[in-house]
């Protein structure tokens, strides 16, 4: 039986892309993070990994790299480039997209993604982003990606893809650029298939193993309360909590600790239906005790109906 295909994680953050890359059969030889905290949580899920650097990749050659591994042969090279830059809610200090766009130096960091992979050459990469780089000052990083990738030879593949589609209780949605050597057969879009469509892993199959907590409670580490995760796991809760999470191999809970919230807002919170935010309660008559200004709503919406198109006054 031959070894398995060998990879490298870039801006690992604390394992995502690792854990699935380990249960697509690749071993990962290295992963990198400028965070501290985001290698420790790595080095911890992945002891086996033996090249777990915390290093800025501005400044980590890949010729180094190669030296630690002890070989410059790669065949997948994944990462996930900082997506602050990208983001289409960025609001605070600018905007990464209009009039308001600020310079941010992390959006310049594909180039040392792309450094990478003209260095180790490959079969296939994959950089994972949030939709936003398809338009952030005009669409020229994601035509910057690709035309720099299809400089060495590589064919491209970029798809947006839901994770509710793939298994994750999270509307998120992010983008994927593919990389596939020209050599190589081409990545085909039917392959990167959903396959939880029909029936998403809901919250509460997500999290229905935890504890209940009241607004500000939570200790970390908490006790596990292995008896209630069984019971959880026997209902609905092991597609997700063993396939994905693998609780199993957790004893202990961290990070259960629930914000602290005033009375106020958990009045408010509880004028709320599940699965409803607080425009659609307003519009519905609600009154909240948080001081909302409703200006923002005073929008018309449409829907379309069987006798045609239908207007929604929604004016408060």
């Amino acid at each position: 039986m031959g070894q398995a295909p060998t990879s490298i994680d870039l801006f690992c953050g604390c394992g995502g892309f690792a854990l699935g890359v380990k249960q697509a059969g690749f071993r990962t030889l290295a992963a990198i993070d400028v965070s501290a905290d985001a290698i420790a949580v790595f080095r911890a899920n992945f002891p086996e990994i033996p090249n777990v650097l915390q290093e800025d990749l501005r400044a980590l050659r890949p010729e180094r790299l190669a030296a630690l591994m002890g070989t410059d042969c790669i065949d997948l090279i994944v990462g996930g480039p900082p997506c602050q830059g990208f983001s289409n809610v960025r609001r605070r200090d600018g905007a990464n997209h209009g009039p308001r766009l600020v310079q941010d130096e992390r959006r310049e960091l594909y180039r040392h993604f792309l450094d990478y992979v003209a260095f180790f050459r490959p079969s296939v990469f994959v950089m994972e982003n949030v939709p936003g780089i398809r338009s952030a000052d005009g669409g020229r990083y994601f035509a910057a990606v690709q035309s720099g990738a299809r400089a060495m030879d590589y064919r491209i593949h970029a798809q947006t893809v839901r994770a509710a589609d793939y298994g994750a209780p999270q509307k998120r949605v992010r983008q994927l650029i593919i990389g596939t050597r020209a050599e190589l057969p081409c990545f085909r879009p039917g392959l990167l298939r959903p396959t939880h469509t029909d029936h998403p892993v809901t919250l509460g199959e997500a999290i229905g193993d935890l504890p209940p907590l009241r607004a500000g409670q939570g200790t970390d580490p908490a006790l596990y309360e292995l008896k209630r995760r069984a019971q959880h796991l026997a209902r609905r809760g092991r597609r997700f909590l063993h396939g994905v999470l693998e609780v199993n191999r957790a004893q202990a809970l961290t990070a259960h600790c629930a914000r602290l919230h005033s009375e106020r807002d958990l009045r408010d919170f509880d004028r709320l239906r599940e699965g409803e935010n607080s425009k659609q309660a307003m519009m519905r008559g609600v009154v909240f005790e948080f001081p909302y200004d409703k200006t923002c709503f005073r929008d018309r919406y449409t829907r379309q109906s069987r006798g045609g198109l239908c207007i929604l006054n929604c004016l408060a």
